[in-house]
């Protein structure tokens, strides 16, 4: 038989028998007076048996080997139920993750354990930048904490998401969104008095909950606060970092773990 007609008994392309010759696994036959291969009833078995093997995830550099011996293999096929164990598992993550988003309705960069606060505070009455920045904030915290401190982290969402709590934070998040540019300093000083009372009761309670351990270590408090400035205009940047500079003085700074770590920039 030609190339043809054993790659449509086999349910493959010629293409792919080319290149099952070029890596060995399928010897290339004889060619005719015409110039064509020529493959037997034998050609096609292997091919099968190449096809079989292959599905069950075996490289195909392995494949020669397993076909020209009598041994059972046992040692390659556990290696690779191990790996489709993994396989599973990440997809079954991920298959869980894609669910969470679509439930809340969240766009699909929000991390999935933080995605039921940011369909209610999309809701708050925020606007879309402070939404987005808000967002961006939780893609940075959830890197920055990592998989240790995702659990942390969701925890504190949780604390502040949690009935007359809830009210109170996205009160001062549309009061701080609002703050014009040009505001005086009696307003930054409302603004930040009050944050500072009623946030600060309120992280303080969460820190003296979890036994006073902080969500971020210095560096990465550096990169938060460095995002954060970056998007806000100049009286909120005033506004944040003396509110930021209060809740420090209310719960101390947190953890240095590099000598490089960055300090919050102060303004005055």
């Amino acid at each position: 038989m030609r190339s043809s007609e054993l790659a449509s008994l086999a349910d493959v392309t010629v293409r792919t028998l080319r290149h099952y010759h070029r890596i060995g696994v399928l010897p290339e036959p004889g060619r005719d007076p015409s110039g064509y291969r020529r493959y037997t009833i034998h050609d096609l078995v292997r091919l099968l048996r190449v096809k079989r093997l292959a599905a069950l995830g075996i490289p195909l550099h392995k494949v020669a080997g397993i076909l020209d011996s009598e041994e059972d293999h046992h040692d390659l096929l556990s290696d690779l139920e191990r790996e489709l164990d993994a396989q599973i598992a990440r997809l079954t993550k991920q298959k869980t993750m894609l669910g969470i988003i679509r439930k809340h309705r969240t766009l699909p960069d929000v991390p999935p354990e933080l995605a039921r606060f940011f369909a209610a505070f999309a809701l708050s009455g925020v606007s879309p930048a402070m939404n987005r920045i808000d967002r961006e904030q939780s893609v940075l915290l959830a890197h920055l904490v990592g998989e240790a401190g995702i659990e942390h982290l969701t925890g504190f969402y949780e604390h502040i998401a949690a009935p007359g709590t809830a009210e109170v934070v996205t009160g001062l998040a549309r009061r701080f969104d609002r703050l014009d540019a040009d505001a005086g300093p009696a307003v930054v000083d409302r603004l930040v008095d009050d944050f500072t009372e009623r946030v600060g009761r309120i992280v303080v309670e969460f820190t003296g909950r979890n036994g006073g351990a902080d969500l971020l270590d210095r560096e990465s408090y550096g990169l938060f606060y460095q995002h954060m400035r970056d998007a806000l205009n100049a009286a909120q940047r005033t506004a944040l970092s003396r509110i930021m500079e209060r809740l420090e003085a209310l719960t101390g700074p947190p953890v240095t773990i590099s000598n490089r770590s960055p300090d919050a920039p102060r303004e005055t």
